[in-house]
């Protein structure tokens, strides 16, 4: 039986998996995983190096396919930022906004661990 996991450690389980593939639907990303699936509602930044890649910008759906076959480093919840963090191995970190203002929809993220039986909603 799947449960909603309030604790927001459940990030926490995504480091050290790998990056498998990613999914570009109408409106939102998703993020493929070992048995995991992280759906980003509101697309995320990406900080590589100094620079930042918004949605907009040219090159930002290459820099997230070139993400494929990396590992998370850390993933977590920055509550004073108001948005989750996912460190990649390339130095390439993803920012997910969990404010309303920069919502599309209610949701903001997703993430069901699927061997863990676990899966929260942002």
């Amino acid at each position: 039986m799947n449960e909603q996991n309030s604790n927001k450690s459940i990030l926490k389980l995504l480091e050290a998996f790998e990056l498998v593939g990613i999914t570009f639907i109408s409106g939102y990303i998703q993020f493929l995983f070992d048995e995991s699936v992280l759906n980003t509602y509101t697309l995320p930044l990406i900080n590589k190096g100094s620079k930042i890649i918004r949605p907009t910008d040219f090159g930002y759906y290459d820099t997230l396919y070139k993400l494929i076959g990396k590992k998370i480093i850390t993933a977590y919840e920055d509550e004073k930022e108001e948005k989750i963090k996912i460190r990649f191995d390339s130095d390439t970190e993803l920012s997910v906004s969990l404010k309303a203002e920069d919502r599309n929809c209610a949701e903001a993220v997703m993430l069901q661990i699927e061997a863990e039986g676990k899966w929260n909603i942002w």
